[in-house]
This record gives structure tokens, sequence and C-alpha cells, in this order.
């Protein structure tokens, strides 16, 4: 069973205008999932552990991300499991979607569409063209690896990423492909951003730790009304690199403590 790759363009094409994205790529994905009422959550797992997971709990729509990746993949990453928000969780019938890898096609309809939906949505053809013609000023075949780089930062894409895409969608050849993937063996991702003195925080992962901000409300408010005690705060917090202690009241109750996992529970 193939994807019908025109209808989730269209689909893709459909959440920018939604969203009134105007620029060539999407600026910040980060904050655009929070705007469509998405629960952002980034956490640094650990490099090569997982790349993210989208889940429905209860109605709510939710997005994890695995900070410790470089920031490029985490960016294709959230519009990756916002594809399976889109087409996956329609009927409330999938809680869960754990990806180890978004890049490995497979056989898996689900991951597909995922895959081509998040191109799609980070590099629409038709801007990625503009871009192409308008700010770099190339025809087909005459893109450079420094080409590339520029394409990267604009629609903040790797290197891999916009290569691949670009050969699928004919802008260029197999050949072409080749020689640019080429290059950048030769010289590296980071040596191609100095020769152009770009910013590479692209190429860095971020290692941030960030939730919505309804969890620090919901903690912070259950210790304020002694609905918990500071122990149990501060174990909230940690989690996050917080320090409790200056939310720590004189008379605070240390007798009694509470289950961190009932905390996220709750929140839940």
């Amino acid at each position: 069973m193939r994807i019908d790759k025109t209808e989730i363009e269209d689909r893709a094409l459909k959440v920018r205008q939604e969203h009134n994205i105007l620029t060539y790529g999407v600026k910040d994905i980060f904050s655009l999932a929070e705007q469509m009422n998405i629960h952002l959550i980034r956490y640094p797992f650990g490099k090569d552990v997982l790349l993210g997971f989208s889940t429905l709990f209860e109605g709510k729509k939710a997005i994890v991300t695995n900070s410790s990746e470089i920031l490029s993949r985490e960016i294709f990453t959230i519009a990756h499991e916002l594809g399976h928000i889109i087409y996956d969780f329609e009927d409330n019938n999938q809680d869960l979607k754990i990806d180890l890898d978004v890049n490995e096609i497979n056989e898996d309809i689900s991951e597909a569409r995922a895959f081509h939906f998040a191109n799609c949505f980070l590099m629409p053809e038709e801007q990625l063209a503009k871009f192409i013609k308008f700010e770099l000023k190339k025809k087909q075949g005459e893109l450079t690896a420094l080409d590339i780089v520029r394409i990267q930062i604009e629609f903040n894409a790797s290197y891999n990423a916009a290569v691949k895409w670009l050969h699928e969608i004919d802008f260029i050849t197999s050949g072409h492909r080749n020689e640019l993937f080429n290059k950048k063996h030769e010289i590296t991702s980071a040596a191609l951003f100095r020769i152009i003195d770009a910013d590479d925080r692209l190429l860095l992962p971020s290692n941030i730790i960030k939730v919505p901000s309804q969890y620090y409300e919901y903690v912070i408010s259950n210790y304020e009304n002694s609905y918990i005690p500071f122990s149990s705060l501060q174990k909230a917090l940690d989690l996050l690199g917080v320090d409790a202690s200056i939310l720590r009241k004189d008379d605070s109750t240390q007798d009694q403590d509470v289950d961190i996992d009932d905390i996220f529970e709750e929140y839940e």
C-alpha cells in the first residue's frame, strides 16, 4: 500500500497556511507546536537512544523529542511527529508513536507518511524552488555544497535531508546528489559552515530541558496549597534542572512524602 504523496503535500501546505507561515522555511517549529496546542517536551535522553515520540492521552496531543540529538534532527523529528498526530490520531485509535530513526524508511505506511509530511512541511517544493532561484540565483545542476548549507540555514534542515529531498522532487539528478554527498564527506559540515561564517547551531545538540508551563504551574500550586510536601516539589523540579529552594515555605511539611510518579499521573 503506497502513500498518497500529493494529498500529503496538500495537507502540509494547508497546515502552513492555517498558521500563517509566509517564510520559505518554518522559523520556529518549537513555538509553532505550542501554538497548535501540542504539549512539547524536550529532554536530553542521550545520543542515539531515541529521536522522539508522539502521543494522544485523554484528548491531549503531546510530542517528546530528544534534545541530545543535533538541532536539525530534533526539528525534523517534531515535523515527523506532527505528521503522526495529523494522520494517525484522527480517530483516537493510536495513542503512542515511538521513533528511533525517522530517516529509516520501511514498509510501515504510517512512518512513510509522517516522513513525507515532514519534508513537505519543512521544505515545500515551491518555496524551495523560489529560494534557489531568487535567493541563491541558481538553476538546476548549479547547486554547490555551500548552497546546500544556505538551504539548511533557511529551512532548518540537515545537509543530508536537504540533498535527499532535492533529489526526491527531481530538482537534482542522482549524479549531482552523489557529488554533493561526496563534497560533504571531503570537507565536513562544520567546515562548510565555517567557510561562509554561518551559525552552526543546527549541527549541535541543544541538550535543553523544556516542558509546558502548565507542568510548572501544576506542581508549584500543589505545593503552595500544601497538597504535596517540599520533598515532592524538589523531586519534580530536579528533573527539570530547577532549584526548588527559592519556593520553599518556612512552614512546609516534611513528614509526608508523595511519589513523584503520582504527580506526573495527576498532571496527565
